[in-house]
């Protein structure tokens, strides 16, 4: 396992609120389960391509990323954190995010 900064799902609920526009929560499972069940207001870049995207995002912002269970996610931080961003993982994934969840088509 990647040794990456975690946050808690309270620790992410309490930055997003706190931060609003400063954070983005980064989504790095695959499309289908992003549409399957996602936590609202997050960007999809699937590891696979994240390699390929992270050029595109803004290092000016606050990243927390997550996956299913937290395993791609810390790898993807590691990257993102060794890239020069501000990145911390989502432990225990979504599937340990207690709060609001959305499902359906996701917003292009």
């Amino acid at each position: 396992m990647f040794n990456v900064p975690e946050v808690s799902p309270e620790e992410a609920k309490d930055i997003l609120e706190k931060e609003g526009d400063k954070v983005v929560l980064l989504d790095v499972r695959t499309p289908p389960e992003h549409m399957q069940v996602r936590i609202p207001g997050s960007e999809l870049i699937p590891m696979d391509d994240l390699r390929f995207k992270f050029n595109e995002l803004p290092k000016d912002k606050k990243y927390i990323v997550y996956c299913r269970s937290g395993e791609r996610s810390a790898f993807a931080t590691y990257f993102l954190r060794h890239m020069g961003f501000d990145a911390y993982n989502l432990s225990g994934g979504i599937i340990s995010w207690p709060y609001e969840k959305e499902a359906g088509v996701a917003k292009a």
